[in-house]
Formats: structure tokens, C-alpha cells, sequence
């Protein structure tokens, strides 16, 4: 080992004055770049302060593929009587008639269900409770003896005249059933008990299907004229 370490290099030793004109030109340097950097950077802010952003939003819109329209439901058929379509072909064949055939109304019920299906002539027997409106019988009740109404006394003197409309179901011996009478109308209120009374006194023939006689629903007016 070598007792003495050999430099291949040794340092050079300046002088003081050259060591410190050195480093004060390294700091003047960096002081100086430093300085126009911050002017530049304020600078820059300055200008992006005066200048605008322009922030309108611009909204694309997507185009939608058109859809074929929904087909629409039809409607729903239509309640009671239906029209009937005309047939395309004609027929100009003429059935058979049998001329001595009668017709009987009596086989008829006369008897219908609105909204209902016809099944044919009713043969069944006739229920003598039900009760029939005069459109639909066979023969509807008539007059038999009906009394003249009792002329109210103020409105004779006044010499007032007028009419009252009585409903009233007929029963099968002819008479009107009491609960039944009601008045439709009137042109005096003085006209009604007088009307009514007159048709809990009159007697009518019954209205009959398939020649029985049934209860049936009349209406009937009664004029009140003053006698000459």
C-alpha cells in the first residue's frame, strides 16, 4: 500500500473577486428572466380578461325515424237494430203464395223484448199477469160505459174548459185497476179528482191475445167542455 495518495487532477484556486463577479452575474441572470416571466404572464391574463367567451350552447337535434300510424280499433257494434247491407245479387224469382192461407193475429203474442231476438210465433201459454200495452194486443179495450166526469163548479162559472190525461192498466174483467190511475197532464189541476173518479166508474171490454183477455195499459184524455 502506498502511504502517499497521488491527485491526477488538482483543483485550480481562483481568486475571491473572480468567484464573486461570477455569481453575482448567475444571479442578475436568473433575476432578470424571472422578472419577464411574471410580465408575461400578466400580460396574458390581462388579455384573456378583455377577450369574451363565447358560451352558446348548440343542441343537436337527432332526427327520429318516422313510425307507421297505429291502425285504429274498430268500433264496437252498434246496440238494437243493425243495419242491413243490400245483397249484390238480386234475386227476381218470386216465391210460392198460398192463397188460401189465412192470417190470424190471434196467433201472435204481440209481445216484444227490446233489444231481443225473435224465436218465432209464441204458442205457449199467455201469462194473465203480465201486463200488455195497447201497440201489441190484439184488440185493444174499448168504451163500454163510461160516465160523464163531474164539471167542477168554479171553473164552470168562470166557463173554463180543458182536459185531463189518465193512464190506467184495464183489467181483464174491464175495469181499471185504482192503483194504477195516474194523470199525464192537465190544464187545470181543479180537472183531476173529478176525471179520475169518472174512471173508477167506468167499464171497458178487455183487451185480448189469441182471443184471451189480458191486462192492458191505456191512456186516455177526457175533455172538460161547457154545455151550450
Amino acid at each position: 500500500m502506498f502511504d502517499t495518495l497521488i491527485v491526477s487532477r488538482p483543483q485550480k484556486k481562483g481568486t475571491f473577486k473572480q468567484r464573486l463577479g461570477g455569481s453575482t452575474f448567475s444571479v442578475v441572470t436568473h433575476v432578470v428572466l424571472i422578472w419577464l416571466a411574471i410580465q408575461a404572464t400578466i400580460g396574458a391574463g390581462f388579455e384573456n380578461a378583455g377577450s369574451t367567451i363565447d358560451t352558446t350552447m348548440v343542441y343537436i337535434e337527432e332526427k327520429q325515424e318516422e313510425q307507421p300510424p297505429e291502425p285504429e280499433a274498430p268500433p264496437p257494434p252498434p246496440k238494437g237494430f243493425q243495419t242491413l247491407l243490400a245483397p249484390v245479387s238480386i234475386p227476381t224469382s218470386i216465391p210460392p203464395i198460398n192463397l188460401n192461407e189465412t192470417f190470424d193475429p190471434r196467433n201472435f203474442s204481440g209481445v216484444g223484448v227490446e233489444l231481443g231476438i225473435a224465436k218465432g210465433v209464441d204458442t205457449g201459454p199467455l201469462d194473465l199477469t203480465q201486463v200488455f200495452i195497447e201497440a201489441v194486443v190484439d184488440e185493444p179495450p174499448e168504451r163500454i160505459a163510461f160516465p160523464q166526469p163531474e164539471y167542477p163548479r168554479m171553473l164552470l162559472e168562470a166557463r173554463i174548459e180543458g182536459q185531463v190525461v189518465l193512464e190506467a192498466v184495464i183489467d181483464t174483467a174491464g175495469h181499471a185497476e185504482p192503483p194504477s190511475i195516474k194523470v199525464i197532464s192537465s190544464t187545470n189541476r181543479a180537472f183531476e179528482a173529478p176525471a179520475k173518479d169518472a174512471l173508477r166508474k167506468a167499464l171497458f171490454r178487455p183487451g185480448r191475445v189469441r182471443g184471451q183477455p189480458v191486462r192492458v195499459l191505456v191512456h186516455l184524455p177526457l175533455r172538460f167542455v161547457i154545455p151550450k
